[in-house]
């Protein structure tokens, strides 16, 4: 067992198992939970990316002395930092051109029990007991009358919404988090205290989402959505169809709905001339 990826955002001390899925083994302390992973899931500023997982997840494992201790196995670690000046699409025009394009390649591979109804409504669909379709109707209400200025009420919404180890409402925000750190950028309005608000709005008692709500916040990449957004920089097509699956293949509807509120809040942001 080797480490090939170890995150910048990992601390030292002992961590206690708390799920354990087939590419993911997640394990927390009082305040941080990072994960074991497999090279399908890949880095990330809380991920331990291995060249196999441990056949059986350990209770617990330690982190010290640049070492990764599992059982009776200690690993040297390597510091993984993304770089985000490659993402970046300057051009307004263009790059709302890469996001219609990208909203277009995602129509077939998108989950259907995802807010990508959001997107494409015919996958409403896919809603047929009573709790979906009021699920439908409250993300609804909450997305009607779009503007940056009511990104901090969605995120309230949104909030917890749904089901899943990562409520789909979750996921939604942390795609309106990396899109308004995208658009700071790149825009010379200022978004940071609409960031903090959406953030703070977004952060409730699940720790994992609070996890991946944390570093949307912070700017802090994985692997697969960092590299999606450096293929569509550099428009090679192949890449962006990989990390489309990729993306959407991670957890239930998780890929899609954080896919989904990226792109609305991108498409939102640049469509609204007062910010361009």
């Amino acid at each position: 067992m080797e480490i090939l990826n170890f995150g910048s955002s990992i601390k030292n001390g002992n961590y206690i198992l708390h799920s354990e899925f087939k590419n993911v083994h997640n394990y927390i302390d009082d305040n941080n939970i990072i994960s074991l992973v497999t090279t399908q899931i890949g880095k990330g500023p809380n991920n331990i990316v291995l060249n196999r997982m441990p056949e059986i997840a350990n209770n617990t494992i330690t982190i010290s002395n640049q070492q990764l201790i599992i059982g009776n196995t200690a690993l040297k670690i390597q510091l993984f930092e993304t770089n985000n000046d490659n993402i970046y699409i300057h051009n307004y025009n263009l790059l709302l051109s890469k996001i219609e394009f990208l909203e277009k390649n995602i129509i077939s591979e998108i989950s259907p029990g995802s807010l990508g109804f959001l997107l494409f409504p015919g996958n409403e669909i896919f809603f047929t007991t009573a709790f979906e379709k009021a699920f439908i109707s409250h993300v609804k209400n909450t997305m009607q009358d779009f503007s940056i200025e009511k990104l901090p009420e969605i995120a309230r919404n949104m909030k917890g919404v749904g089901i899943g180890l990562t409520p789909s409402g979750d996921d939604f925000n942390c795609g309106i988090l990396y899109a308004l750190n995208y658009l700071n950028e790149i825009l010379s309005k200022d978004f940071t205290e609409i960031i903090e608000a959406c953030y703070l709005n977004s952060t409730g008692n699940n720790l994992i989402s609070n996890t991946f709500l944390r570093y949307a916040f912070l700017n802090k990449y994985y692997e697969n959505f960092h590299e999606l957004l450096k293929a569509l920089k550099d428009n090679d097509k192949l890449k962006i169809s990989i990390y489309i699956k990729k993306i959407i293949n991670t957890g239930h509807t998780s890929g899609s709905d954080m896919l989904s509120g990226f792109i609305l809040t991108i498409k939102g942001v640049l469509n609204d001339k007062k910010y361009c």
